[in-house]
């Protein structure tokens, strides 16, 4: 599930990527307006990118609707929270410091498309090797909540943890979560006091 929350996280930047340089009507020079075969020739490289960026946010669309799929059913429930305190700036912070500077560029350059890709697979890297993935700004949109929180009673989790819900929790809520990833977890009330 890590994965597709990554793929799902990286969504915006791939629809931006796409209406920035997506070229409705193209010119020549001289102002004639090219055909669609001279469209095509002249912007093949840019026109297979952002082919990839519209199949990205496709599939993207598909993995959030696996992801409400995989929370709705089955975890691990019953425990009682000691400490919690709400993320507010999850997806605001994770926009603003991977999706936002890879806009700047033109894709009609080689070397800034190339640029592009690069720090593109950068981030993914960083993505998988950290759990900075669950400040998706796509679940933030969606009205999800990111908490940080540490269990009263649960002897499997003794460290904290990051909780992602579609509710708000507060430290008198009983919880059952399923584990995403590592110490990323989604949770929903099953009591509250």
């Amino acid at each position: 599930m890590k994965t597709k929350l990554i793929i799902l996280s990286l969504s915006p930047l791939c629809l931006l990527t796409f209406i920035k340089n997506f070229k409705f009507i193209c010119k020549t020079d001289e102002g004639q307006i090219l055909n669609r075969i001279q469209f095509i020739e002249t912007n093949l490289l840019v026109l297979i990118f952002l082919s990839g960026c519209f199949l990205w946010c496709i599939i993207s669309f598909f993995i959030y609707f696996h992801f409400k799929f995989f929370v709705s059913f089955g975890g691990k429930g019953g425990y009682t929270i000691k400490e919690i305190k709400e993320d507010k700036e999850a997806g605001l912070d994770f926009f603003l410091t991977f999706i936002l500077p890879l806009l700047i560029g033109d894709l009609n350059e080689w070397q800034n498309m190339f640029a592009f890709i690069v720090y593109f697979i950068i981030i993914i890297i960083l993505l998988i090797k950290t759990d900075l993935f669950y400040k998706n700004p796509i679940l933030t949109l969606l009205g999800y909540h990111v908490y940080k929180l540490l269990f009263s009673d649960n002897p499997k989790i003794k460290e904290g943890c990051i909780i992602l819900t579609s509710v708000i929790i507060t430290d008198a809520d009983t919880i059952e979560y399923k584990e995403i990833a590592g110490n990323v977890l989604y949770a929903k009330v099953l009591k509250r006091r």
